[in-house]
C-alpha cells in the first residue's frame, strides 16, 4: 500500500505493509465560493453586529495575522476585510496589518507578499511585526487567570476597532489554534509568554491537542485576551488539501469555540490500539520549516505510538534546526536528561525563550526514543535532535521494523502529521 507523506511543499512516497492503517480526516467537503461565504459571514457573525456596523464611524482599525508559519489562506480572508473598512470609511492609511509573532523572528519584508498576498499589498496598508522583547510595543493590563501577567501589543490596544484573523486547528498544547491564540500568545510581551509557556503549563496533561476545558494554557490565552477586547474574529478550517471547509466569525469565544467543535469533528481519528511504528509529517510547509516546530508532530506520534516503539519522522526543515537559544536548550537537554532540564527551567528567572517546544521533545523522549527523522539538515543539526538520520521514509521504515520484530508490526502513517489527532479508543 503506497502512502503519500507531506514533505515542505511536496510528498515522500512510501510502501507500506497490508494491515497498516492510514489515518486521514473525515471527508468535509470544501467550501464551494470562500470570499463570497466570508463576505456573508460578515454580514452575519456569531454575537456580533456585522462588521460595517462595527467599523462604522472608527477612525482607524488593526488587523492582526498569524506569521509565516502558519498556512492560514490570508490572499482570501484579509481583502474582504479591508474592503468591508473601506466602505466603512476607514482610509487605507488608518488599516493596519499586525503580524502576531509571538516569539518568532520578524516576517521580513519580501516574505509579506507570500503571507498575505499581492491584493492585500496593493491596498497599501500598513504592515507591522510585533515583537514580544520590545518593551516601548507593550502596554500592561494587569493579570489574567493563573497569574499570568496581561502584556499586549500597544497599537493594537490604542487601534479604535479590533480584528483577530486565523486558523482554527489542533494545537499541540493549547487545545485549537485562532481564536484568543492571536493575542496571546501572538502579540503579547515576554513576561506573558514566561508563564503562558511555563514548565507546569506546558507539563499539564490537560495541555496537548483538541483540549479545552481544564486546560490551562487555553484559560490563561482566553482571560488575557478578554483584557485586550476584540470586535470581531475571521477565522477558518481547512482540508488536507489546504483547502476552507469551515468559516467563523463574530465574537472572540463564542465563534472560536463554534469553530473548535467542528475543527474536533474533522481531526480527530480513533485508533483501536496503540502502533508499534507510526510514520508521519510535520503537515508539510510551512509548519516543517524547521526542527523547531517539529515538536508539534513528534507530540501527537508519541500519543500514539507504544512505549519504545518507533517513530518515522518526514520533515524538511529547510530553515535549519531554529534560533541559536533553542540550539543550546536541546544540548542542555541532552547534558543533563529530562527531569533535570525542567527542574533548571521552572521559575520565570530561570525561562529561558524556547523552552516550551524543548520541553514537548523530552515528553516524546519518555515514550520513546526511537525517532528517525528525513530533513534537509546537516550532520551537525542532526546531532540536537535527538534522531537518526535517514534518507528515505522506506529506509526508516525498514529500520523501524527491526526494531520492534515480530511477523506483523502495527503501522500507522499520519501523512497530514499534527494536523490529524489519533485518539486510542476509550482512552479519552
Amino acid at each position: 500500500m503506497e502512502v503519500k507523506i507531506r514533505y515542505g511543499k511536496n510528498f515522500k512516497k512510501v510502501n507500506l505493509p497490508n494491515n497498516s492503517v492510514v489515518l486521514k480526516k473525515p471527508q468535509t467537503l470544501p467550501v464551494k465560493n470562500p470570499r463570497a461565504e466570508i463576505r456573508k459571514m460578515l454580514e452575519n457573525p456569531v454575537k456580533t453586529p456585522t462588521l460595517f456596523e462595527l467599523a462604522n464611524g472608527k477612525r482607524d482599525a488593526c488587523i492582526v495575522v498569524s506569521d509565516t508559519t502558519r498556512p492560514v489562506p490570508n490572499e482570501i480572508l484579509i481583502p474582504p476585510l479591508i474592503e468591508t473598512l473601506e466602505r466603512a470609511g476607514i482610509r487605507n492609511e488608518n488599516i493596519t496589518i499586525l503580524i502576531a509573532t509571538g516569539t518568532h523572528d520578524p516576517v521580513p519584508e519580501d516574505m509579506f507578499e507570500e503571507l498575505l498576498g499581492k491584493e492585500v499589498l496593493r491596498h497599501k496598508v500598513k504592515i507591522v511585526n510585533h515583537s514580544a522583547y520590545d518593551d516601548s510595543m507593550i502596554v500592561n493590563l494587569g493579570k489574567g487567570l493563573h497569574d499570568c501577567p496581561a502584556l499586549v501589543n500597544k497599537l493594537y490596544m490604542q487601534s479604535s476597532l479590533k480584528i483577530c484573523t486565523g486558523l482554527i486547528e489542533p494545537h499541540f498544547m493549547a487545545g485549537f489554534s485562532g481564536g484568543r491564540k492571536s493575542i496571546c500568545p501572538g502579540i503579547t510581551g515576554i513576561e506573558t509568554l514566561k508563564m503562558f509557556h511555563s514548565v507546569d503549563a506546558m507539563g499539564h496533561p490537560l495541555s496537548k491537542s483538541c483540549s479545552i476545558d481544564g486546560n490551562p494554557v487555553d484559560e490563561m490565552a482566553k482571560s488575557v485576551a478578554k483584557l485586550a477586547g476584540c470586535d470581531f474574529m475571521l477565522n477558518v478550517t481547512l482540508d488536507d488539501q489546504r483547502r476552507i471547509t469551515g468559516i467563523f466569525a463574530g465574537d472572540l469565544f463564542e465563534a472560536h469555540r463554534l469553530g473548535c467543535d467542528f475543527a474536533a469533528k474533522t481531526s480527530i481519528v480513533e485508533m483501536k490500539k496503540e502502533a508499534d511504528i507510526v510514520i508521519t509529517s510535520n503537515g508539510g510547509y510551512p509548519l516543517d520549516q524547521n526542527y523547531y516546530q517539529t515538536a508539534k508532530g513528534l507530540i501527537e506520534a508519541a500519543e500514539i505510538v507504544k512505549p519504545n516503539g518507533v517513530i518515522v519522522m518526514a520533515s524538511e526543515c529547510r530553515f535549519g534546526v531554529g534560533k541559536e537559544t533553542f540550539k543550546t536548550l536541546l544540548r542542555e537537554l541532552k547534558r543533563k536528561g529530562v527531569k533535570a532540564f525542567l527542574d533548571s527551567h521552572k521559575t520565570s528567572q530561570t525561562f529561558v525563550s524556547d523552552q516550551w517546544e524543548v520541553q514537548k521533545i523530552s515528553q516524546v523522549l519518555e515514550k520513546t526514543r526511537n525517532i528517525f527523522l528525513l530533513s534537509q539538515l546537516n550532520d551537525k543539526d542532526y546531532e540536537l535532535t535527538f534522531a537518526k538520520r535517514i534518507t528515505s521514509l522506506s529506509e526508516g521504515l525498514k529500520m523501524a521494523m527491526k526494531i520492534v520484530g515480530g511477523d506483523h508490526p502495527f503501522v500507522v502513517a499520519v501523512p497530514e502529521g499534527p494536523y490529524v489527532v489519533g485518539r486510542i479508543k476509550n482512552s479519552w
